[in-house]
């Protein structure tokens, strides 16, 4: 596996990924990815749209089930 470095971009860091990366996680450059750690290591996984589209929605429907008695209220124009 090709080893790459953490660089300094403005006040963040990035780490360059080659094309051979890239290529082996089936990804392309400006696709959304999932990016977590476990134990100390970064995960890089490619973000289809049916989890995006899942998350998004478990989401809305989170902050709804929480904020359901506002909505009803503006719903009714208090």
């Amino acid at each position: 596996m090709p080893k790459t470095q953490i660089k300094k971009i403005g006040n963040s860091y990035g780490i360059l990924l080659n094309d051979e990366i890239l290529r082996l996680m089936d990804i392309r450059a400006d696709d959304e990815v999932d990016v977590s750690v476990e134990n100390r290591i970064l995960i890089i996984s490619p973000l289809n749209e049916e989890e995006r589209e899942q998350k998004i929605d478990k989401a809305v429907q989170n902050i709804f089930r929480r904020r359901k008695s506002a909505y009803q209220r503006l719903a009714e124009g208090i």
